[in-house]
């Protein structure tokens, strides 16, 4: 179902894009509403705007231009000059503003390739990926007893799992199992034999353990990725706790990706670096030295709108 949704939406995606910016796609009030006009609202619209736009268009649309029209009118009557809402858009516009410069300071700083490898080298460990294979070995998924919320729906989710739960074995029994399937990985023992004898991982199972790529940034669990970075090639981990099961992990190969493969990334990172400095550099400039602090704590113990 999510599939069909999804390529039913790519599917619209593409023909709107066919769509020549001067077709008159709606009227609103009597005007002419053409692609390009919707298209350059939806680039410049803020976030709220666009999902309002992807969940129902047409109601965005009228929404958009009942907007356009109130501004409209509250220009003619000089509104903005008005207070409060001349200091309401004098906020807005700072923030806009400041928002803004903040992503300019970002976005404008281009890390030299000094840096950059600079940054590789002494980061090399976070560019490690490994390929690996796995056994897994379930247990039976138990009840939480408490009486929350958060309780009573992994309830229902362990009730559901055990409903199609066909293994009978303990947590205890499962670690007891991996432990010994480890030992005698360990002692010598065949590892992709010992997949075919017990992994109980389907997918994993079918293509003889093996488990993918595990990179920093990888989606993976970080119980996985810890037991990953500390072995070395041909090693096994200890059992790895993860859900209703125990992962036996063997690092097939490990390598360093390569710094064209990691460039963006170390790019993005030095980018954030000089913004926290950036930023950092503005609070201590600006950090206020009080000189009545009494008079701080009368104004923040105000009921609010009361100064």
């Amino acid at each position: 179902m999510k599939i069909c949704a999804l390529l039913a939406a790519a599917a619209a995606l593409l023909c709107a894009q066919a769509i020549p910016p001067e077709t008159v796609v709606a009227k609103v009030d009597g005007k002419d509403v053409t692609a390009g006009d919707l298209r350059k609202l939806l680039e410049t619209a803020p976030p709220p705007l666009v999902q309002a736009f992807h969940a129902n268009p047409q109601l965005a649309i009228q929404d958009f231009f009942v907007l356009q029209y109130l501004a409209a009118e509250g220009e003619k009557q000089k509104l903005g000059e008005q207070s409060p809402w001349k200091e309401q858009l004098e906020t807005a516009r700072m923030n806009t503003i400041a928002t803004a410069m903040v992503n300019q300071a970002r976005d404008g700083y281009m890390p030299t390739e000094e840096e950059t490898v600079a940054y590789y080298k002494t980061n090399v460990s976070k560019y490690q990926q490994a390929k690996i294979k796995v056994i897994y070995i379930g247990f039976k998924a138990t009840m939480p007893t408490g009486t929350s919320i958060e309780d009573m729906k992994a309830a229902a989710r362990a009730a559901l799992e055990a409903a199609h739960d066909t293994k009978q074995r303990s947590e205890a029994d499962a670690k007891t199992l991996a432990s010994e399937i480890v030992k005698k990985i360990r002692d010598g023992g065949d590892f992709g034999k010992l997949v075919e004898q017990y992994s109980e991982d389907a997918s994993s199972k079918a293509a003889g353990g093996d488990f993918g790529t595990v990179k920093v940034d990888s989606p993976f669990p970080e119980d996985i990725k810890k037991a990953v970075a500390a072995l070395k090639p041909s090693e096994v981990s200890d059992p790895v706790r993860q859900g209703n099961g125990f992962y036996i992990i063997r690092v097939e190969t490990k390598e360093t990706q390569p710094l064209n493969d990691v460039r963006q990334a170390i790019i993005q990172t030095l980018r954030q670096e000089y913004l926290g400095k950036y930023l950092t550099d503005l609070r201590q400039r600006f950090a206020p030295k009080i000189e009545k602090p009494e008079f701080l704590l009368q104004m923040s113990s105000a009921p609010a709108g009361k100064p």
